[in-house]
């Protein structure tokens, strides 16, 4: 290739770069402008929250036993017909002796039993040598634990059984949170 051929390659870039950069420079540019969107959709919901019932308590009973020696207190309670599909499987049972030993567990006092279906179930515990001898006041409860451990309130068998199984035990219901 000669020089001159060279020469007129470098000048046509030049040039070539130049037009480029006039071009650029006298181009429009863009303004900075403010937007604003407008959306005409709206959205809305309804939320319920769930109400826990408590067991509904139909009775409760406490019996001394032969001198006090097999104390027991039986309550009868059922679910509510605004908990359907609540059993066993989700009541948490508790109690109270004397009002020294409270007691949150599914086993009352040691010995308890539950049967029956939501329409009825029967509970009985029994209290044992601590609370029958010398006579005892206490409490047996069922709640029922929801979907993220949401509890009802309790439905609360007050008993007492006198010294010796001596005299009429009582039993009386309420419901409490």
């Amino acid at each position: 290739m000669t020089r001159s051929r060279r020469s007129a390659r470098r000048v046509l870039a030049a040039v070539a770069g130049l037009a480029l950069l006039a071009g650029a420079a006298v181009a429009p540019r863009a303004e900075p402008v403010e937007a604003a969107w407008v959306d005409a959709e709206a959205g809305s919901a309804t939320f319920t929250a769930m109400t826990m019932l408590a067991p509904l308590g139909s009775s409760c009973t406490a019996a001394g036993g032969v001198l006090g020696v097999t104390p027991t207190v039986t309550l009868r309670w059922s679910v509510p017909a605004g908990m359907a599909g609540y059993t066993l499987a989700q009541a948490e049972f508790g109690g109270s002796l004397n009002g020294l030993v409270p007691v949150v567990s599914n086993t009352l006092f040691g010995s308890s039993s539950h049967t029956g279906t939501p329409a009825g179930y029967t509970s009985v515990a029994n209290i044992g040598l601590l609370g029958s001898v010398l006579g005892a006041t206490g409490t047996v409860a069922v709640r029922f634990v929801g979907p993220g451990g949401w509890r009802s309130e309790w439905l609360i068998a007050t008993w007492t059984i006198p010294l010796l199984g001596l005299g009429q035990p009582t039993c009386t219901l309420s419901v409490q949170p």
